[in-house]
């Protein structure tokens, strides 16, 4: 068979072809399933290169990595390198030759290896090996069997402190502050520094063991005990780790970072202002005081003198009265102020004794300003962020416009109030405060805080800046509100919060009271805007209620924050009046008008029908710093004409939203003229005579009845005696007959008999055998009765039987009763047994 076989079909010059029978080549028909052509000639081949590993997984640390390369070339590669893609970076080239810190390339034509030294985090990538003989250079971009990807696992360590923040007592024998390293490979090495209050940065090296100072000997935890308490030990400590991956980022990181407070040898008297202001006519204002030491107080008041000078006031410890409360608690013992007077102005201060020495706090000034109606400061402004390098001087400016009273306006960091390099001052309604300081490490993207408030929302608005030592587009944007801040009662309030930047993206949250809203709440993100958006009903919690926006996403020390707040307007209670309907011409009235809860204040007027009175009318309006409302009271001083009468004086209380009716009280006036009023008067006086006459009358003749009665028992007297007498001597023949004719003389009713026993000079022989006389037997003539010996009850009388008058009770037995003093009795002829009494 002949094979014609020109050089373009061949990409070699030397080599054995091998054919198939079933092959479009033509051939004869006899030859044997499989044949072999054999030539020889001269051929080059561009060289290929495979990698082993294609893949690997390093740590961070591990002391080498090798990569294969297995290049097939004829001829044979003369010359080869290797190419680097780092994750996130440009390509770098690793020569032919290449020994260094970092890599070392093997000088092999066959197998070139990579060594890769001391892996760290940047050395991830994509590894790829290039050979080149004569023919040309391997194709590696395209040829993925060229390239390796090696993965770096682990990071810089971390730190997280614990506590975070801690109080401690001078004398106190040790206190330890934890340090949680968290660290792929394991820490090698770590330490502390710690930043004094006022003093220069100082390290607390590995392995420090001393009088003040020991750092545990752990990788995971390498905890800071701090010996024997002093006010020197008062500061910040901060835990740095170190791996082969790098130094734990503890400047930047809040975690990382323990403020010591050290209290003791005698009290910290602090306050949170040094400024308060107030309205003529407020409910109340409260002056904080907190009290820190050790022995804790035991004593505490308040001291107030004029802003003039002059003696000073003592508000003791316990008062509470309808002016003044000092609160009491040794730790809190706040002043509360009641009805807002221009004489509470003045500078307070707030004592306490631990009962070795008395301590006092720094002033604190109350301005009271005229009664007027009470405004919203205006929003602290301030630089959203401030580029500042270490060690310099920074100041620091906000400012708030507006408000009644003028506002507070304060720095702070990590939620404290700074009063070091502060300053403030009022340069016509803008109220202005400069914080002035020299910069330190902790300084790089800490966030400052200004706050203005003056107590007229529940709490103060915010506003938020950072410093920043170089520039970056990580910190997210400075959060921006928007929305109104005024509805009425039960209407939809839709607040919207917008942070534009940030890397990694921020997440940002409505707070109210510092707790995180999770009702009413709608998000999107996009085009490097993050937006919240948060929507409920108003109802009267809500009234100048402030919202927190905060934007964080961990870039920075703390959370960047704007506030905004909600003004409500509600209607005031329906106005009570008071004073009198019924008058005397000529004579004058006082009217007093009252309408309370209500905001904003309402206009409140008084008038007789159409009449309108404004000259003779005061009104006076007073704030309720509790409910936050208004109430206003008018007085009408007046004197009404005659013609006014049957007319209704009415009170109109106004508010400023909805329909313009106003809520209105009434009540109708007479007016008497004042010769009918004096008529009237003396037939009232009149008839009040003729009823005194006729109860003297009706006294004297009760007086004559009763003497006339008394007359009578006593001229019978004698004669009953001897009906007593005649009674005993007969016994059971003649009783009923005297009996009867007792009551006949005594003009008793036929249907009743009185029974008298009269004591007599001879009671004690002729009565002596009545001394056994049993029970409810006694019978007592009222003017011979002894009450201090008689028993104070009442009993029954018994039929046709005669008793002993009480005096004679030494002879009678413990069975006898007495009757009750002063009482006359009464026996019915017929029927049971019972008593009576006239």
């Amino acid at each position: 068979m002949e094979i014609v076989i020109s050089d373009a079909d061949l990409n070699f010059k030397r080599g054995i072809i091998l054919f198939d029978p079933l092959s479009s080549l033509q051939m004869s028909s006899n030859l044997s399933d499989t044949f072999f052509v054999t030539f020889f000639t001269d051929y080059e081949t561009v060289p290929t290169t495979y990698v082993e590993p294609r893949q690997y997984t390093a740590t961070v640390g591990d002391a080498s990595f090798q990569i294969q390369c297995l290049v097939t070339a004829t001829p044979g590669a003369t010359s080869w390198y290797w190419t680097f893609q780092p994750v996130g970076g440009s390509q770098q080239t690793i020569a032919q030759g290449t020994n260094d810190n970092q890599y070392i390339v093997d000088n092999s034509g066959t197998n070139p290896y990579l060594t890769v030294k001391s892996i760290a985090l940047n050395e991830a990538g994509i590894y790829t090996c290039y050979a080149t003989n004569s023919a040309g250079t391997s194709d590696g971009a395209n040829n993925p069997s060229s390239r390796h990807t090696l993965t770096v696992t682990g990071a810089v360590p971390t730190t997280n402190v614990e506590p975070r923040q801690y109080t401690a007592t001078v004398g106190d024998a040790s206190f330890q502050i934890h340090c949680l390293v968290t660290a792929t490979p394991g820490a090698s090495s770590w330490y502390w520094t710690f930043q004094p209050v006022g003093g220069s940065q100082q390290t607390i090296a590995q392995g420090t063991n001393d009088n003040q100072y020991t750092v545990d000997n752990s990788g995971t935890n390498p905890y800071l005990t701090i010996k024997s308490i002093t006010l020197n030990e008062a500061g910040i400590y901060t835990c740095y780790a170190t791996n082969s991956a790098g130094t734990s980022d503890g400047a930047n990181n809040p975690s990382s970072r323990h403020t010591l407070t050290v209290t003791g040898g005698g009290l910290d008297i602090t306050v949170s202002r040094s400024t308060y202001s107030a309205i003529a006519g407020d409910s109340i204002v409260t002056i904080l005081c907190n009290i820190n030491g050790t022995p804790p107080a035991i004593a505490w008041d308040w001291t107030k003198t004029s802003i003039t000078g002059g003696n000073s006031e003592i508000i003791s410890q316990g008062t509470n009265n309808a002016r003044r409360q000092v609160v009491s608690s040794a730790t809190k013992p706040n002043l509360n102020i009641y009805s807002i007077t221009e004489n509470d102005e003045g500078i307070y201060r707030c004592r306490a004794s631990n009962g070795k020495q008395q301590y006092i706090s720094d002033p604190i000034t109350l301005k009271v300003q005229e009664a007027s109606l009470r405004k919203v400061p205006g929003e602290p402004q301030t630089k959203s962020a401030l580029e500042v390098k270490e060690g310099r001087t920074v100041m620091l400016t906000c400012s708030s416009t507006g408000g009644n009273p003028a506002p507070s306006v304060v720095w702070l960091k990590d939620g404290l109030l700074i009063s070091t390099g502060s300053n403030s001052s009022i340069v016509g309604n803008v109220t202005t405060t400069t914080l002035t300081f020299v910069t330190t490490s902790h300084d790089n993207l800490e966030v400052y805080e200004c706050q203005a408030d003056n107590d007229f929302l529940q709490r103060p608005l915010v506003k938020t800046t950072y410093l920043h030592f170089s520039p970056s587009n990580k910190p997210p944007g400075q959060p921006i509100i928007t929305g109104s801040q005024r509805y009425d009662l039960g209407d939809t309030v839709t607040l919207s919060c917008s942070s534009t930047g940030g890397n990694p993206i921020p997440t940002v949250n409505w707070l109210r009271d510092d707790n995180v809203i999770t009702t009413g709440i709608s998000r999107f993100s996009g085009s490097e805007v993050t937006r919240i958006t948060l929507t409920f009903v108003a109802g009267l919690e809500d009234h100048l209620e402030v919202f927190e926006c905060q934007a964080h996403n961990d870039y920075l020390q703390n959370p960047l924050a704007s506030t905004t707040y909600i003004e409500l307007y509600f209607a005031p209670r329906v106005p009570t009046l008071t004073g009198p309907s019924t008058l005397i011409s000529g004579s004058s009235g006082k009217w007093t008008c009252s309408s309370a809860n209500g905001y904003p204040a309402p206009t409140l007027s008084m008038r007789i029908q159409d009449r309108q009175y404004t000259n003779e009318i005061t009104v006076l309006q007073s704030y309720d710093i509790i409910d936050k409302s208004y109430t206003v009271a008018g007085t009408l001083n007046l004197v009404p004409s005659i013609d006014k009468t049957g007319q209704d004086l009415c009170c109109d209380v106004i508010y400023l939203f909805g329909n313009n009716d106003p809520q209105s009280t009434c009540l109708q006036l007479t007016i008497n003229d004042e010769d009918e009023d004096n008529i009237i008067i003396y037939v009232v006086i009149g008839i009040l005579a003729m009823l005194v006459l006729f109860v003297v009358l009706l006294v004297v003749m009760i007086r004559y009845r009763i003497g006339r009665e008394k007359g009578k028992d006593n001229s019978n007297s004698k004669y009953v005696s001897q009906q007593a007498a005649i009674s005993n001597q007969q016994d059971t023949t003649d009783n009923s007959t005297h009996r009867d004719r007792d009551r006949d003389n005594e003009g008793l009713d036929s249907n009743r008999r009185e029974m008298h026993v009269y004591n007599t000079s001879q009671d004690n022989v002729e009565y002596s055998h009545y001394s056994t006389i049993p029970a409810d037997h006694v019978f007592v003539d009222p003017n011979h009765t002894h009450p201090s010996i008689l028993k104070q009850n009442s009993t029954n009388l018994q039929q046709d039987t005669t008793y002993l008058e009480p005096e004679h009770y030494i002879l009678l037995t413990l069975d006898n009763v007495y009757l009750e003093p002063d009482q006359t009795y009464f026996q019915p002829i017929s029927g049971n047994s019972m008593t009576s009494t006239t």
